[in-house]
């Protein structure tokens, strides 16, 4: 390596090093005191596949921070495609997937978010499901004040929660 790399390699590794993925650290602080026992549960059910600031350990998603709460399949794109939100479109598509593909609709309020996360985690599959639902409020809860999401005082409950957007 050339002496003009060194710097720039080294450089390049501390800016990456200093980016993390995941929940920033001020929102992963505002969720731990504001959402303790979301924490507690996700850090027990969750974060062993995602990771406990949501950045991912392997093949889950990132499920906090920028850039997560991905859509499955992450192919439509908002702003370039006129049919993404058309509803006639979405069926179509859950019409014809391949079977055992995976899909589910976008994430747009924090109702999505439970709706999905109450029937399809913790995995293995056999495990989904097997939450109390003031146990999964409260996994949302945190996930999504450790997103950056601003929550009512009350937090997200089943009142609310298809009023909170993402």
């Amino acid at each position: 390596m050339t002496a003009l790399c060194v710097p720039f390699a080294l450089a390049l590794g501390i800016a990456c090093a200093s980016t993390p993925r995941g929940a920033t650290d001020a929102n992963f602080a505002k969720a731990q005191s504001q959402a303790a026992q979301g924490w507690d549960l996700f850090h027990i059910q969750c974060a062993g596949c995602h990771g406990d600031r949501g950045q991912s350990t392997g093949g889950a998603p990132r499920i906090m921070g920028p850039g997560a709460l991905p859509e499955l399949p992450a192919e439509r794109n908002y702003s370039t495609d006129p049919t993404s939100g058309d509803p006639q479109a979405i069926r179509l598509k859950a019409q014809t997937r391949p079977a055992g593909a995976p899909w589910r609709d976008p994430f747009r309020t924090a109702q999505d978010v439970f709706n999905y996360v109450s029937k399809e985690m913790p995995l293995p599959e056999k495990k989904a499901g097997t939450l109390k639902p003031e146990e999964y409020w409260a996994i949302i809860n945190f996930m999504l004040l450790a997103h950056g999401v601003e929550l009512p005082a009350e937090g997200v409950t089943p009142a609310n929660a298809a009023s909170l957007k993402l």
